[in-house]
């Protein structure tokens, strides 16, 4: 978001931008989206008669005025929301510059707002078809369903492989009653074959693989309905099959010389010739270089570009692995080439290139094994005294070196880039839902630390990386910065409760 001010001699404006750059097909039906699951459930704290909606050329706009409420809000509180193909943006008109009363406010009414719009623009991704396009055709696909091993291996090695290292000591419990010791060494082989060939199997997950001699990937988005979508599937795969291998035979054709205009044409044509009607209204087309930006990231690292995999989803996501910076992949999902632009792209792949780096595969591997092995040959009484209390807290240390993994990359991406604050935007728009949630629910906030989950809570992350200190910025010994600030934050939430 972004927020500036218009001043006059005794009032000002509040400003925010909530999202620019707004398909044209999406504005009329975020006008009704916004009435239906803001305004009117919300109606009870507007002043009557006073909320009007007006058609603009370029969009339109809301007006209402919030009724008072206690020292929170002791005088009306006038709100204004344009939606344009530029921006969505809310005002707040007529305030006294000199007055901070109201802050509180005007931040839970601009962040129940975007709550709202996000969950609109959701909506329309999971009602739409995607197609990721390559310079080849051998080199493109729809980012849908591929099958549940390719889904599988998505989840498993996403993040910091911390996954994989967990779900390899349940494999190792379960195999320990069928062959006993030799368990042990099995999975301890296993574990480490996965590591080592963690970046072929990771880059195998999608078709589409930028590299210097094709590096532009195109995101191709039709905006459909609930209803075309179930009678597409109502047809069957093969049908939805052919749509896809044949748009993206063609819009490869168009990619590789022609203008986004032929391209839609493209799409529209191959959609028309299975029933599917489309305008150019309805398509989006975003092209990204994304080679070069994971290129000039890897150089800022003095590191070798790694490989590159774009994988055929929807979530905003990145993860890398890895036994080195010559035999690493990175991992961009489809979404994150949407939805984020190129600063907190790089930002994003900062951040991952920050455990190749480290060596975070290789830490997690030592990590895991030494519990494994502790477990069967050190402290097995242990383990029979506490039961399934046991694997709660090995668990739990193993993601607490996941959280101090994350938060090293963090500070890794910020210190090497030198921008932090495109990270924690690019968190923003990646968490926002969490964000929200540990915002405005007391005690979500201490919950969430102790959460299986290898990253650290999404407001400690952004507020880190928002309040990282030029000091921080110059010092080496980032796993000391990232495990200090580990244990500051969670006693922090601690007595905050």
């Amino acid at each position: 978001m972004e927020t500036t001010s218009a001043r006059s001699a005794t009032q000002t404006t509040r400003r925010v931008v909530i999202q620019r750059d707004i398909p044209e097909a999406a504005i009329a039906g975020l006008a009704e989206f916004l009435d239906r699951f803001y305004i009117r459930p919300n109606m009870r704290f507007v002043e009557e008669l006073s909320y009007r909606k007006v058609e603009t050329e370029a969009g339109f706009e809301l007006y209402w005025k919030l009724k008072p409420a206690g020292t929170e809000l002791p005088r009306p509180l006038s709100v204004a929301l344009s939606v344009s193909r530029a921006t969505i943006e809310v005002d707040f008109p007529g305030l006294d510059p000199n007055d901070k009363s109201l802050e509180n406010i005007i931040e839970r009414t601009v962040d129940d707002i975007e709550a709202v719009v996000l969950s609109y623009f959701d909506n329309i991704k999971t009602s739409s078809l995607y197609f990721v396009i390559g310079a080849t055709e051998e080199h493109s696909e729809a980012p849908d369903e591929r099958g549940t091993m390719n889904n599988a291996t998505k989840r498993i090695f996403a993040g910091n492989t911390t996954s994989l290292f967990l779900s390899l000591m349940l494999l190792g419990f379960a195999l320990f009653f069928i062959i006993g010791t030799y368990a042990v060494f099995v999975l301890l082989v296993v574990q480490f074959v996965a590591l080592l060939f963690s970046d072929r199997i990771i880059y195998r997950v999608g078709n589409v693989r930028p590299s210097a001699d094709r590096p532009l990937v195109t995101i191709a988005s039709v905006r459909s309905n609930p209803e075309t979508l179930r009678s597409i599937s109502q047809h069957g795969k093969n049908i939805l099959s052919q749509i896809r291998e044949e748009i993206i035979r063609h819009a490869t054709v168009a990619y590789s010389a022609t203008s986004t205009e032929q391209l839609k044409s493209t799409v529209i044509g191959s959609l028309l010739r299975h029933g599917i009607i489309a305008t150019g209204k309805d398509i989006t087309i975003k092209t990204r270089n994304v080679y070069r930006i994971v290129e000039e990231v890897s150089e800022k690292f003095n590191r070798p570009t790694p490989k590159i995999t774009i994988a055929n989803t929807l979530v905003s996501n990145a993860a890398a692995t890895g036994i080195s910076s010559n035999r690493s992949t990175v991992m961009i999902t489809a979404g994150s080439l949407g939805d984020l632009n190129d600063e907190e792209l790089e930002g994003v792949i900062g951040h991952e290139l920050g455990h190749v780096k480290g060596h975070d595969p290789m830490i997690l591997f030592a990590a895991t094994s030494f519990e494994f092995l502790g477990r069967v040959f050190l402290w097995t009484p242990l383990l029979l005294y506490l039961g399934l209390a046991y694997f709660v807290l090995a668990f739990g240390a193993i993601y607490l070196v996941g959280k101090v993994l994350e938060t090293r990359a963090d500070t890794e991406s910020a210190m090497v880039l030198g921008t932090p604050a495109a990270l924690a935007s690019a968190l923003t728009k990646i968490g926002f839902r969490q964000l929200y949630h540990e915002k405005y629910n007391p005690g979500s906030k201490l919950f969430d630390w102790f959460r299986f989950d290898p990253h650290p809570p999404i407001y400690f992350r952004i507020a880190r990386l928002s309040n990282l200190s030029e000091r921080q910025k110059a010092m080496q010994h980032t796993l000391l910065i990232s495990m200090r600030d580990i244990f500051v934050g969670f006693f922090s939430a601690l007595f905050s409760v």
